[in-house]
């Protein structure tokens, strides 16, 4: 999902000096006390499995309490879910209601889904994602770069623009291969510490700097 992947690239860094464990319970006990941005990082690592067992409802359960306190990239989410009936039942209307929300924050992404869904263009067979949204070009390996994003950059699970998240500051990658206008990352660096990133994260060409 588009802006949970994003997240886990920031979960990916806290977790280099912290025990995925340790910074779940951290997470959740914040998410309790009503913090909506530990509400949304907590229903992310119950999505991804991260510290936790995986657990669609619960993931939901959290975005939700998130989006309902204004979390942009929650609302997001909770539109997805709700499309695609992942850890809720599947309504369109509350996929529109989450969706439109977020798209009032500014959220490119959400204004692009709730048209395709007002428009009939997310089908049955494909709930989560417009399929002409979806690209076909092949990776292609290249010279081994460091890459630094521009501000307001944002990360992708594939290569286009229907499930992105928009990344807080910037951020060194390294890559090794490219998807039409998107470098395929394949390492994170933080404090000079290289991580390898084995999901499928692609970064926009266009918002990165080559270092």
């Amino acid at each position: 999902m588009k802006k949970s992947l994003f997240c886990i690239l920031l979960l990916c860094i806290q977790l280099l000096a912290a025990n995925d464990t340790e910074l779940f319970w951290n997470t959740y006990t914040a998410a309790l006390r009503g913090d909506k941005e530990a509400q949304f990082q907590t229903g992310v690592m119950f999505e991804r499995g991260i510290g936790t067992d995986l657990n669609q409802s619960q993931a939901a359960k959290w975005y939700e309490k998130a989006a309902m306190q204004g979390h942009m990239d929650a609302q997001y989410n909770m539109g997805i879910m709700y499309a695609s009936g992942r850890g809720v039942e599947q309504n369109d209307q509350f996929a529109m209601m989450w969706l439109a929300s977020s798209a009032k924050q500014g959220d490119k992404d959400s204004r692009r889904l709730l048209l395709a869904l007002i428009d009939g263009k997310i089908t049955s067979d494909n709930r989560s994602v417009p399929s002409e949204n979806i690209s076909n070009e092949p990776n292609i390996a290249i010279k081994p770069i460091r890459i630094v994003t521009k501000e307001d950059a944002s990360t992708c699970s594939m290569a286009n623009e229907s499930q992105c998240t928009k990344l807080i500051g910037k951020h060194a990658f390294t890559s090794k291969s490219k998807q039409g206008d998107y470098y395929k990352i394949s390492g994170i660096i933080v404090d000079h510490k290289w991580q390898e990133v084995k999901d499928e994260i692609y970064v926009q060409i266009s918002m990165v700097e080559i270092k």
